[in-house]
Order: C-alpha cells, then sequence, then structure tokens
C-alpha cells in the first residue's frame, strides 16, 4: 500500500484528474439513483399496492363521475373495498378563532385510510363514520393546540360544527398529499341530480380481493361503466383507455392532473437514469484510461514482484484492493457533495416529492456496493494488461512501446469520440429549449392578462384604467381545461376545447378560413385539423356525433379557423387538435384582459386581485399563479422543462470537463511516451518546430478519427433526445461541426502545449532517463 500512496504522489496530475473526476460524476450519480429509487418507490408505499386501482373519468382522467364508484362495488364480486378523496374549498375555526394560513381541508371515505401507512396518534378511521367528528393531522393539531391534546374538543370546519376525534401522522412521501383536516363526505356516491359531474368528480380507489383474476375482473369494470354511464349522463364513453388504472402507475401518469395526488415526470426520471449512467461511465472510463496508461509506469515494480516470487493472483488483488480503497475515500467525499447539492436540485427539479441522499443502513449499503463495482471495473482491467506483461520485458523496458502503441492511440480515441459527444447533445438540448419558446401559437396574446373573479370582481376590473376590454374565456391558446380522446380511425385523437365569448376570440386573434355567418358567431369553431380528423362536411357542416353535448343542443358550426396551439410548448403532440366553443359566458368566471399597459404598479394590482380570488375559489393563494399576464404564463409553463434542461446540461458540463481533463492527461501521457523519440531526432538534426509539428500531426490524426466516429454516436444520441418533441428543431446538422471544432481546437491546445514542453527539453537529460 505504501508504494501505492508513493505512486500517487510522484504523479499528482493524473492522481488529481482521476479523483476530481470520480468524486463529480460519483456524487451525482448518488444524486440520481436515490432520486430515481424513492420516486419509482413512490406507489410502493400503499398497503396491497398491487391489488390497488384508481377509476378514470371516461379512461381520460384520474378521476371517477358521481356514482360510478357505487356501481362497481355493486356490480363487480372482486372489488373488496372502495372509497374517494376530494379536496375542498373552506375555512377552519377552533377555539373561537379563525386558523390562518388556509388549512388544507380533504374529504375521504374512512376505507382510504386501509390504502395507506397512515399512522392514528389517537382514534382510528372509525371516527369518520360518524359525519360530526373529523381527524387532524398531528403537525396541524401541534399549530392550533400546542399546549394540549385538542382530541373531543370542537371545531368548525366549512361552517360546520363538529369534535376532533383523532390525530393521525402521514408518510411525507407518501402520493397522497398531506392535508390538516380529514373529514367524512356528507353524500353518499350516487350522481348530482342535475347531471353536471364534471362539477363534482373524485378521486376514487378500488382494492380487489386477493386471489381474484384482476384483468377479468377490469374487464367487467369497463363494460359496466361504459353500459351505465352512457344512460345516465347521455353520452357516450369512448376512451381507448381502460376505465381503471393500476395504482402503481399513477404517480407518473399524464392523468394525474388533480389536486388530490403528488405526480411525477416519468421522462425525467428515464433520461436522469440515462445521464447518471452517461456521467458514471464517462469519469470511469476517464479512470481507466489514466491507470492503463499509468500502469507502464508501475508495470516494473509489478515484474519486480513476480520476479521474486509473488503469486500473479496476489499481484491482481493488490490492484484490485487499491482501486476499492481509492474509490471508497472519493465516494465518501462524493456522499458530501451529494447531500450539499439537495437542495440546489428540490429546488430545480424533485418536484412533489423532493430528493432525499440518506445515510440509513440501506443507503449505505448502497453506496458500499458502488464503491465496489467502481473499483472492481477498474482495477480489474490495469491489473490485468499489467499482468499481460513478460516481466522480463518489462524490466528491459520493452513495454513501453507496447503501451504507446497498443493502449495511447485507443484511449485517446474513445475520449474524444465521448467529448464530441457530449458537446453536441448540450448544445441541441439548449436550441431545443429556445425553440420551444419561440413555437408560433397560431394566436396573438401580446397585451393579455388571464384572470378569474366573480361578479363584484369584475366590476372592479371594469373600473381599472390600465384594462381596455374585457372578455370571458375558459383558458387561452396554448392552455385547455377541457380535453377528452377518441378513436378516429386507428388513431387516439386528443381534442383541446377551449370555451369563451365573441370578445375573447377577436381578442385572441385567430385567423377565419371559413365563416358560416352563425348569428354573434356563437358556436363551434374548428381548426383546419380539427375538422380533417372529423371529416368534416365544409359546405354543409354539423356538430359530428362523438363530440359530448356540453353545451345543450342546437349547437352550430359557426366556422374553421387555423390550428393554434392546443397545449404548452412541451406538451404539444401530433395527435392533438383544438376546437374553439364561442357561447354565452353564463357562470364564467375567467376573464381575459386587454392591457393597455403593464408595469409594476399594474402588476401588483392584478396579482393582489388574483390572490383574493385564489382564495375565494380555493381558501388559499396557491391557485394565484394561474393567472398572470399570458405570454409570460406560455413561458412559465416551460420553467420544469427549462430546469430540467438546465440540470441536464450541468451534467454534460461537468461530464464534458471530466473528459477533457482526460484529454489533457492523455496528451501529456503520450507525448511522454513520445519523448524519447523526439530527444534522438534533436540529436540527429531535428528543431523544436519539426518535433512539435510532427507530434501535433500524429495526435490530431488520432482526435480526427474520434471526430468521424463521434458525429454518427452523437446523431443518434440527439436524434433520441429529440423524438420526444413533436415540435422540435431541424437543420441542425451544423451543431456537430461545432463540436467537432471544440474537440480538435481543445485536443489542438492541449497536445501543443505538452509537445513544447517535450521538444524544448535536454535531448541528453532526457536519453539519460531512458
Amino acid at each position: 500500500m505504501k508504494s501505492y500512496l508513493k505512486f500517487l504522489s510522484r504523479n499528482k496530475l493524473y492522481t488529481a484528474i482521476e479523483a476530481l473526476g470520480l468524486v463529480v460524476s460519483l456524487a451525482f450519480v448518488i444524486v440520481i439513483s436515490c432520486y430515481t429509487w424513492q420516486q419509482f418507490a413512490v406507489t410502493r408505499e400503499a398497503n396491497d399496492y398491487q391489488r390497488l386501482y384508481s377509476l378514470n373519468c371516461g379512461g381520460n382522467s384520474l378521476a371517477a363521475i358521481p356514482g360510478e364508484m357505487s356501481i362497481v362495488v355493486d356490480r363487480v364480486p372482486d372489488v373488496e373495498a372502495a372509497g374517494r378523496v376530494s379536496l375542498v374549498v373552506g375555512g377552519v375555526e377552533y377555539n373561537g378563532n379563525q386558523v390562518p394560513g388556509n388549512p388544507k381541508i380533504c374529504r375521504v371515505d374512512p376505507v382510504i385510510f386501509d390504502f395507506f401507512p397512515v399512522v392514528f396518534v389517537s382514534g382510528s378511521k372509525d371516527v369518520l363514520k360518524d359525519r360530526n367528528q373529523v381527524l387532524l393531522d398531528e403537525a396541524f393539531a401541534r399549530k392550533i393546540s400546542p399546549d394540549y391534546d385538542p382530541v373531543g374538543r370542537t371545531i368548525i370546519v366549512r361552517q360546520d360544527t363538529c369534535t376532533i376525534g383523532g390525530i393521525i401522522r402521514t408518510n411525507e412521501r407518501s402520493i397522497m398529499k398531506k392535508n390538516d383536516v380529514y373529514m367524512a363526505f356528507a353524500e353518499y356516491d350516487a350522481p348530482p341530480a342535475n347531471g353536471e359531474w364534471w362539477n363534482n368528480v373524485n378521486l376514487a380507489l378500488i382494492r380487489f380481493r386477493e386471489g381474484a383474476d384482476i384483468e377479468s375482473a377490469r374487464t367487467l369494470i369497463d363494460t359496466v361503466i361504459r353500459r351505465e354511464m352512457k344512460g345516465l349522463y347521455n353520452w357516450e364513453i369512448q376512451s381507448p383507455h381502460s376505465l381503471t388504472m393500476p395504482f402503481k402507475e399513477i404517480y407518473f401518469s399524464p392523468r394525474n392532473v388533480y389536486r388530490d395526488l403528488k405526480h411525477g415526470n416519468l421522462t425525467m426520471g428515464y433520461v436522469l437514469i440515462a445521464v447518471g449512467i452517461l456521467l458514471l461511465a464517462s469519469a470511469l472510463f476517464n479512470y481507466i484510461n489514466l491507470s492503463v496508461a499509468l500502469a507502464g509506469k508501475r508495470a516494473k515494480e509489478m515484474a519486480i514482484r513476480l520476479a521474486l516470487g509473488e503469486q500473479r493472483g496476489a499481484v491482481f488483488r493488490r490492484y484490485i484492493v487499491e482501486a476499492v480503497l481509492f474509490t471508497s475515500a472519493c465516494i465518501v467525499l462524493a456522499a458530501v457533495l451529494a447531500k450539499a447539492f439537495v437542495p440546489v436540485f428540490n429546488r430545480f427539479v424533485a418536484g412533489d416529492i423532493g430528493l432525499d441522499v440518506a445515510f440509513s443502513p440501506a443507503y449505505i449499503a448502497l453506496y458500499i456496493a458502488l464503491a465496489l463495482i467502481v473499483g472492481l471495473v477498474s482495477g480489474a482491467i490495469p491489473a490485468t494488461i499489467t499482468l499481460g506483461y513478460n516481466p522480463i520485458a518489462v524490466i528491459n523496458g520493452e513495454q513501453r512501446r507496447q503501451t504507446k502503441t497498443v493502449f495511447s492511440r485507443v484511449f485517446i480515441v474513445i475520449q474524444n469520440i465521448i467529448t464530441v459527444a457530449l458537446i453536441s447533445l448540450a448544445i441541441v438540448m439548449e436550441l431545443q429549449y429556445k425553440h420551444l419558446i419561440n413555437m408560433p401559437l397560431g394566436a396573438n396574446v401580446d397585451g393579455l392578462y388571464f384572470i378569474s373573479t366573480d361578479d363584484v370582481g369584475n366590476d372592479k376590473l371594469a373600473a381599472k384604467p390600465y384594462v381596455d376590454k374585457m372578455a370571458f374565456s375558459n383558458r387561452y391558446p396554448s392552455s385547455t381545461s377541457i380535453t377528452m380522446n377518441s378513436v378516429i380511425g386507428d388513431q387516439i385523437i386528443n381534442f383541446g376545447i377551449l370555451n369563451c365569448d365573441r370578445d375573447a376570440f377577436d381578442l385572441f386573434g385567430f385567423s377565419i378560413v371559413r365563416d358560416y355567418q352563425v348569428p354573434g358567431g356563437k358556436g363551434m369553431w374548428f381548426t383546419e385539423s380539427s375538422a380533417r380528423v372529423l371529416s368534416l362536411d365544409c359546405e354543409n357542416p354539423t356538430i359530428p356525433n362523438i363530440l359530448p353535448q356540453f353545451w345543450g343542443d342546437g349547437v352550430q358550426v359557426a366556422g374553421i379557423i387555423k390550428d393554434y396551439a392546443v397545449k404548452d410548448p412541451a406538451a404539444v403532440a401530433g395527435n392533438q387538435v383544438g376546437i374553439v366553443v364561442v357561447c354565452e359566458p353564463a357562470g364564467q368566471s375567467m376573464r381575459v384582459l386587454k392591457l393597455n399597459r403593464l408595469d409594476n404598479e399594474v402588476r401588483a394590482d392584478l396579482r393582489k386581485l388574483a390572490e383574493e380570488e385564489s382564495i375565494r375559489l380555493t381558501g388559499d393563494t396557491g391557485y394565484a399563479d394561474v393567472f398572470g399576464y399570458i405570454p409570460e404564463l406560455i413561458e412559465k409553463s416551460l420553467t420544469e422543462t427549462r430546469n430540467f434542461i438546465s440540470l441536464i446540461e450541468l451534467f454534460m458540463l461537468l461530464a464534458t470537463l471530466i473528459s477533457l481533463l482526460g484529454l489533457v492527461a492523455m496528451s501529456a501521457y503520450y507525448i511522454g511516451l513520445q519523448t524519447a523519440n523526439i530527444a534522438v531526432r534533436k540529436v540527429l538534426g531535428g528543431t523544436v518546430a519539426s518535433e512539435a509539428l510532427r507530434a501535433v500531426k500524429e495526435y490530431m490524426l488520432l482526435v480526427g478519427i474520434a471526430v468521424l466516429i463521434g458525429v454518427p454516436v452523437a446523431i443518434y444520441f440527439a436524434n433520441k433526445y429529440l423524438m420526444q418533441f413533436y415540435y422540435r428543431i431541424d437543420n441542425y446538422g451544423w451543431v456537430f461541426a461545432v463540436a467537432a471544432l471544440i474537440a480538435l481546437a481543445i485536443s489542438f491546445l492541449a497536445v501543443l502545449s505538452q509537445t513544447l514542453k517535450a521538444a524544448k527539453a535536454n535531448p541528453a537529460e532526457e536519453l539519460k532517463k531512458e
């Protein structure tokens, strides 16, 4: 071990590059590993999650139509238990005072607590069988009653006087969002009398009996719901999806859009895994490169050990032990660095369930396993190469030529391939993000502000001097609140429906292709794409039966407009088409304002109104973030994409820097192997310029070969990345040329500096070393 430490101290540059590369890459591998493991484990915390499923509203969203759950329980024998969850709005009073902070109130069926590992500090789920009792979250109970146990005391929830029946402690990493007050549903699960089910959907979970044929039971549920719901709601459920979803899939499902549950990003998880592997592979390859390069320097030591009788197996184990100890030291530093990085990661990327770099026995075992794997891999290759040398040839110095010709060139080529690929991908990702920001909307949103208000607030807005015009619209281009899926031919089509009045229609500036002169322009305006997929008869148009009659009978086709963005830029897909419904704004609370100015004063005033409206609608100010200046809201919708790309670019940058450090080290090593030859040629009449040119040409030839291989590799991975976007960049071939030039330039500068140093050295001194 002393000889190994002495060897490291003599090769400080190589050691520093190896250690830095491993520490940084392992830190981010730990971050990514912990995050992805914790994300994929979210739904596993539920009891019997394999038998747990959710009902889907028409198969399109993660919720149940009122009455749907009860029908399933009555008609499907294999359903063992079922329960609903719904967040509600309202205030909470305790001990005569209004509780500040807009407490979160959740209605649940008591059976829901059987599905999740909730700890009852006091009471039980049976408390909620009495609808006049509630359960409190433990932290909320301490907040409102820090000095004594509040159980048995009176609390007013949503103007209902209740008794606190118990206190629960929820799992912070549960898919269920943490709430303050839990109360029972006041009503049985039944369809509302007015049939307006879309205003009353709830999350509904069902659990199948143990040993049940779940797939057969799911098929029966599909049959029952499609039959029963069609009669109840006078519309045909045409979704291609199953009407149940496995609980284990809920967290990452795009249909998980309700406030009851946390949700994750599956694409982000897979990309992070790929980036983690790439980071580790880059650093590991860099480490192995340098270790193999340095193996020649230790070969003489190992050859002497073998000549003195040490067994080859013992020499092999020596390399493994040294590598494991080196990587173990690196992983300790990496774990500290990863822990320090957690707040940054959670702020920009993590989402509903944050990263936790833990040091429990299970996680420590994971880190030890990672150190062992990396150490075994990085130690075995140099050991195998060294033991492949003939000890006599090593002692005579002949292995230097072998190392130079066989290994150094190969490693230089591979290192440059990695560099070209990483630089290319980082540039492509940045270009794609900017491309998304500049995506054409097919509509005009400049000067438009989106907000909600009641009739009183409407009068306030109308009186504002900065408001030129006010119209009604449930959303705006690139943000659609009403969607439905239908199978047309062999394709699933997603219809995004924008509901507004004629004033908003005009403010959005949709480009009209055909106008059927319907009075007031009221009716359905189909985009060219939606008219095409629905095979609309443009000469004698009628509303297709496939569309639900949300707007009552007698709705006409008002016209055809050019396509506009149905979803935000990052969510655009090829199967999305738009429909604009122009109608009377009865009951509509969403407004679009045409502003004549937008300065700090106007922003502050509108923000205050938005927060007041958010409290009116939901009980807290969080919903105010939905409102704002529409161009900024569209850009804000890309925040997650921006943060994610920034993180990936950071990882790419680190991997690239590690790779570039490896290039510098490899160029130094390569020129070190050339030093004796340079000295000989200088003795025979060579000059500094001629020897520098010769060495640079040889090295750059290797880099050129790497570029020829690296560019196709970069093109492949860039195309794989861009395939996740429907609206993506094209004509980006120049990126790979730029990446190649950067790699060539860095390699040239690195090898030139080393070559000049070797060429200027005293030939006599260099030959003495040989």
